[in-house]
């Protein structure tokens, strides 16, 4: 076992949890090297692609470099200028955006989700085993309404919030992770998942006693902002990893976590602005990942490198959701400690 620094801006509300091995990248044996190479193609693609406008489909990363989606030759001409992969797709981003948002007004459909793969430059829409037959009926009538821009997929299981009754937390409900130290107006917080912060109550573990409830969003949201009554924390992760930014997860991009009841792992982002139909209610904006996540790693970080990508929501025994660390910020006025 590798020992760990004491609670930093992941604080878990577990000793157990500390006692786990560091987290290591499976895309590098120098991941935060890797992950320097990653966030420079995310944001030199992101950069063409906002010029790019209706030719553009999106990017992705493979391999830690970008491949950029486009519709005409002159714009694989500009990519390749660039220096960047380009691949000839059928749907621009923004027609591929209106397809998921013609999704998103269909309701009350728990245990389906879908999102944009820029991958396969489809609007993918998952249907999950514990979906009824009248739910399973809806939303694959309003996919089949898309054609081709939208792809279908029916998976085994059931979707859950990462945390339930019986899970030992020290609110007397359930256990979760913390996230992120952040502040506002001067003052320490904790940034958690708001499934978590809906269930009230005082908090503690770790270094954090006392800590209270200031925000909760969830559902629509998932984020949750807890006091910091003993004062601030180093904005880094328990393993000694510093928190510097936070940035939009890209498909491709390989990523690391911490919870509470899993530990470290990493994975690799598979869906971004995930319409995410969980039993009490759905999740908006939310990102997919291949990483191993369990009960009460909610609100635990996923990051790359030094930067902050999100919360855990929950998932199924394959996928894990986490809700974007930019847009918990950008709601509540926080910024990183």
């Amino acid at each position: 076992m590798t020992s760990r620094k004491p609670l930093a801006v992941f604080a878990v509300f577990s000793a157990a949890a500390l006692a786990s091995g560091v987290c290591s990248s499976a895309a590098s044996a120098q991941p935060l090297a890797f992950a320097q190479v990653q966030q420079a193609s995310i944001t030199q693609a992101a950069q063409l692609t906002n010029t790019l406008g209706a030719a553009s489909g999106g990017f992705y990363l493979d391999h830690g470099k970008a491949v950029v989606n486009v519709l005409t030759d002159d714009a694989v001409k500009t990519a390749q200028a660039a220096g960047l992969t380009a691949k000839k797709v059928s749907h621009s981003f923004a027609a591929l955006t209106g397809a998921k948002n013609s999704l998103d007004t269909v309701k009350n459909v728990p245990q389906t989700a879908w999102g944009i793969d820029t991958r396969t430059n489809q609007v993918v829409v998952t249907v999950y085993s514990a979906a009824t037959k009248a739910t399973t009926d809806k939303v694959t009538a309003a996919a089949g309404r898309l054609g081709d821009s939208a792809r279908i997929e029916y998976k085994p299981g059931k979707l859950e919030l990462y945390i339930a009754d019986g899970d030992a937390i020290q609110n007397s409900q359930g256990r979760c992770s913390l996230g992120f130290n952040v502040n506002r107006g001067g003052s320490p917080f904790l940034l958690t998942a708001g499934h978590c912060t809906n269930l009230g109550g005082t908090w503690s573990g770790g270094d954090v006693s006392g800590a209270q409830v200031v925000e909760s969003d969830c559902p629509g949201a998932d984020s949750g902002l807890l006091t910091r009554p003993n004062g601030s924390g180093p904005g880094e992760i328990n393993t000694g990893q510093a928190i510097t930014d936070a940035g939009t997860p890209t498909i491709g991009e390989q990523m690391e976590k911490q919870g509470s009841t899993t530990g470290g792992g990493s994975g690799e982002v598979t869906s971004v602005d995930q319409s995410v139909n969980f039993d009490v209610g759905v999740l908006n904006h939310e990102f997919g990942t291949t990483a191993h996540t369990d009960h009460g790693d909610s609100g635990g970080p996923a990051y790359d490198g030094s930067t902050g990508l999100g919360t855990l929501s929950g998932g199924d025994t394959v996928t894990s959701y986490f809700y974007p660390l930019t847009l918990e910020l950008q709601s509540y006025g926080l910024s990183l400690a």
